[in-house]
């Protein structure tokens, strides 16, 4: 059981795991899943693990690179709660044709000018999970000036 703890706590020392994903990363260690449960609840009980810090960890790496939907699909695949990642989504929501324009910006620069040209833009941002109507936003040339700060 000290061995498991330990292995938990240098996991948790490089980065933010939810306890979906720590006990997936150590249930092969561990000799029961009643041991493994014991010992999850004593990290989040001692404030090592926590669901909302790592989602919110989440958050920060990818909302500026891809969009809500994307997003969604991360913290369903990390095990995040739902009620968290409603409203974690929600405050990505609100900056998702910010977050869009920067990522269309750095690849592209101009807006298309053939229909071809177009379709790839939109695919693009599509596979980065962006919603289409960010990617109209981003795609119909109506970006303001407050881009820039």
């Amino acid at each position: 059981m000290k061995a498991l703890h330990e292995r938990a706590l240098r996991l948790l020392a490089r980065r933010e795991y939810t306890r979906y994903g720590l006990a997936s990363r150590l249930k092969q260690e561990a000799g029961s899943q009643t041991a493994l449960e014991a010992l999850l609840d004593q990290l989040e009980c001692q404030g090592y693990l926590s669901d909302q810090r790592a989602a919110e960890a989440l958050l920060r790496k990818h909302a500026e690179r891809h969009g809500v939907l994307r997003l969604h699909q991360d913290f369903q695949q990390q095990g995040v709660p739902a009620a968290i990642a409603r409203s974690l989504l929600e405050e990505a929501r609100a900056r998702e044709v910010q977050a869009g324009r920067a990522v269309w910006a750095r690849k592209f620069g101009q807006l298309p000018e053939t229909a071809m040209d177009r379709a790839r833009q939109m695919r693009y941002l599509a596979n980065r999970g962006f919603s289409r109507s960010t990617i109209a936003a981003v795609l119909g040339g109506d970006a303001g000036d407050d881009e820039e700060v």
